[in-house]
């Protein structure tokens, strides 16, 4: 029986034999790992319809079906290599800097390569209006525009002004920090529940309350009377109480969600909304200021209340542990089961309590991020919410609401395992060969 071969050094070989794709390829002459990511494995191979060719190891079957696929699309890929040429040229001529230029154009160019086939005399100008449908028109010009107006100082010290005004005129929502809001809905995920806590002020209250002296105890004792556990470092701040944010990204101390820079959430905005539907610069600032001020940093308070949801189910999301403690909210102890099961936190949690290395080369960031599952699903959820609130947009129901929390907890877990498995992937090589 033939021994089973790394697909790595299956489609280097493959690859070797396609000529002309050289802006494709790495030095070595296989694809580059972008390549791999972006073009073949989602639009060649099609891993995710053929996931047996998408494995580590192929047998002889598969490494032959593999080259067979990749080198029938060989003229497609011999366009995209000359597609991407120009996308990149464009890229530059419209000032669009958004996103990775491979991330972003690879695939881009593979869609062309399949519309239009060979660049023609037209392909500047079919380029530039793939890249204008991608981006909007003018995709960086917005980012330019905000660090152009933040640059005026009188108007920085006019926004920081008004950004500290706003920050100390939002007074404490009376009725405590929410909890009864919060514990009803997390006990019954019911519609009246949820209603409950969207129309109070039981979010941006939890959110405030993080600003005063011993902000951090408060919320402790809130996740506490919930959910019966200690709050770990969430990433939200970095002292006991939430500091006014800065105003240009420039001037940040640290990573922490909850203290970001206006500049840098205003441009998150500018990448997600399409450029025929940006109101100016100067307007998007004002409204991010004003959301900056509110309580967690979300203005509607349906979406306030849905981060402070996700804030006391975060603690119980500790996969490496197993499952959550008795006592524990049973929404909590599914979210965490759903990640707890995953192969790869089995895997961990079998190395971790060997004394092993997880990987071949260890990876202390690896396993803080492994450790810090619940920091993670907070900084992808508020981002999710973030977004909804420039929108308008609100959950409808409980159902949504669910809906999206389960969403984060799995892309979060999903983008760990991608993590784990290229580690682990690393080591093959030297698997084999002891084999």
């Amino acid at each position: 029986m033939a021994k089973p071969q790394l697909r790595s050094a299956v489609l280097a070989r493959a690859w070797q034999r396609i000529p002309g794709v050289a802006v494709l390829s790495s030095a070595d002459g296989g694809p580059l790992t972008r390549t791999v990511k972006k073009i073949v494995d989602p639009l060649v191979i099609r891993t995710a319809a053929r996931p047996r060719l998408g494995r580590p190891l192929l047998d002889e079957d598969a490494a032959a079906e593999l080259t067979g696929l990749l080198l029938a699309d060989a003229p497609r890929l011999q366009a995209t290599a000359e597609w991407f040429t120009h996308l990149k040229r464009q890229r530059r001529t419209l000032r669009i800097t958004a996103g990775n230029v491979q991330d972003v154009c690879f695939p881009l160019a593979y869609e062309l390569a399949t519309g239009f086939g060979t660049p023609g005399p037209e392909a500047q100008e079919t380029a530039a209006a793939a890249l204008r449908d991608l981006h909007g028109e003018g995709g960086g010009a917005g980012v330019d525009e905000l660090a152009g107006y933040l640059a005026d100082p009188r108007v920085a010290a006019d926004l920081t002004e008004t950004l500290h005004r706003r920050w100390q005129a939002v007074p404490i929502p009376e009725g405590g920090h929410g909890v009864p809001q919060l514990a009803a809905f997390v006990d019954t995920l019911t519609d009246s529940a949820w209603r409950s806590l969207a129309q109070s002020a039981a979010g941006h209250a939890l959110g405030l309350a993080l600003r005063q002296p011993g902000g951090v105890a408060a919320l402790e004792r809130a996740v506490r009377e919930i959910s019966g556990l200690a709050t770990p470092d969430l990433g939200l701040q970095r002292g006991d109480h939430t500091a006014v944010p800065p105003l240009s990204r420039r001037d940040e101390t640290g990573t922490e969600l909850l203290e970001r820079s206006v500049e840098r959430r205003v441009r998150a905005t500018l990448k997600r909304t399409p450029a025929d539907e940006r109101p100016p610069v100067a307007e998007l600032v004002d409204d991010e200021i004003g959301r900056v001020a509110a309580g967690f940093g979300l203005g509607l308070p349906a979406l306030a209340g849905c981060f402070a949801l996700g804030v006391v189910l975060a603690p119980a999301l500790r996969p490496l542990d197993g499952a959550a403690p008795a006592g524990v909210p049973e929404f909590a102890r599914r979210l965490n089961a759903q990640v707890a099961r995953e192969g790869y936190v089995l895997h961990a949690r079998r190395a971790l309590a060997g004394g092993t290395p997880l990987t071949p080369r260890p990876d202390p960031d690896l396993v803080r991020e492994l450790r810090e599952f619940a920091r993670q699903f907070l900084g992808r959820l508020w981002i999710r919410l973030h977004g909804f609130d420039v929108r308008g947009d609100v959950p409808a129901d409980a159902a949504d609401v669910r809906d999206l929390v389960t969403g984060v907890v799995r892309s979060t877990s999903l983008d760990l395992r991608t993590k784990v498995r290229r580690a682990l992937v690393a080591r093959l090589p030297e698997l084999e060969a002891a084999s």
